[in-house]
């Protein structure tokens, strides 16, 4: 999801935060135990630390880094959290009013109902705002999978690229390119594959294939769907190059001579995408084909 906007971010902050960095009555631990029970996510992780690390800046993260439809359910747990007194009031004076037993003013209910909508109606305009936001890229996922294989330097180089997406897009692309290069590395390192001579992204890709099995001239494909699987894998590497190329021709690699004309923010939208796509596509093919590599790499970062 793109960032948040600023008076969107000030609703929030007057909604969810009490005090300065907190989020309503949470601890760190609760903190920390609401987004694994709701989201299966460590929201403590590096990921979630580029506007700072208090509870706050780390919600802001993780609804930024989210699709909208996350950040939607997020937000609307959070609201009935905050409002759990209010409905629940609401609840037990319809029942009383309802009851011979209480004499409760069906006027009085009326009137809790018509407050309490009144309350929600901007909270349902931001999520309206949300709710209208494209849905369109592999990077939370991502993010969750380089945790899951502790892959560090691939979760470094794509929160590079997202925190510069909108205010330099070219060190976004450039960070792109370098996720992609690093996941490459570790892949033929933990598989005891020697690096190619040229260690640039096209080269990489290229050596990371084989073990993979992502070959476009791969065997045993179903004849069925053979030609359109083929025509998938091409894409990838395509993809690859054209990430690689856009670093060399508009990144910051090289550096960035006076005068320097600045690319439109969806060309490094478009390239962190693509790039991320394919960064989850060799992660999620790596767990299949050798499910150990991770146990591997989780035991050694322990150590």
């Amino acid at each position: 999801m793109a960032k948040l906007k600023h008076y969107q971010t000030e609703q929030l902050k007057k909604w969810f935060c009490p005090e300065p960095g907190y989020v309503l009555d949470f601890s760190n631990k609760t903190f920390s135990e609401f987004f694994e029970d709701h989201f299966e996510t460590n929201v403590y992780a590096d990921a979630f630390s580029e506007h700072g690390t208090s509870k706050f800046n780390r919600l802001k993260a993780f609804i930024e880094l989210s699709p909208p439809h996350i950040a939607i359910e997020l937000l609307n747990l959070l609201w009935q959290r905050l409002n759990s007194e209010r409905d629940e009031h609401i609840e037990e004076a319809q029942f009383k009013s309802l009851n011979d037993v209480w004499t409760v003013d069906p006027e009085y209910v009326a009137a809790l109902i018509e407050n309490a909508a009144l309350e929600d109606k901007p909270f349902r305009k931001l999520i309206d705002e949300l709710a209208s936001l494209p849905s369109h890229n592999a990077v939370p996922h991502l993010q969750q999978a380089t945790l899951e294989w502790t892959l560090d330097t691939v979760d470094l180089e794509i929160s590079r690229a997202i925190a510069n997406l909108e205010n330099d897009p070219e060190a976004a692309i450039t960070a792109a390119s370098s996720m992609i290069e690093s996941l490459c590395r570790s892949i033929l390192i933990a598989r005891d594959r020697p690096l190619p001579k040229q260690l640039d992204i096209k080269n990489l890709y290229k050596e990371v294939r084989e073990p993979l099995g992502l070959s476009p001239k791969k065997e045993g494909i179903n004849s069925e769907i053979e030609n359109d699987v083929r025509a998938i894998l091409g894409a990838l590497g395509n993809v690859v190059q054209g990430v690689g190329a856009l670093r060399t021709h508009a990144g910051t690699a090289h550096g960035r001579e006076r005068g320097f004309r600045r690319i439109d923010p969806r060309i490094g939208r478009l390239a962190v995408n693509g790039a991320s796509t394919v960064a989850l596509f060799l992660i999620e093919t790596w767990q299949k084909r050798f499910p150990e590599d991770k146990l591997a790499k989780t035991v050694e970062k322990s150590v």
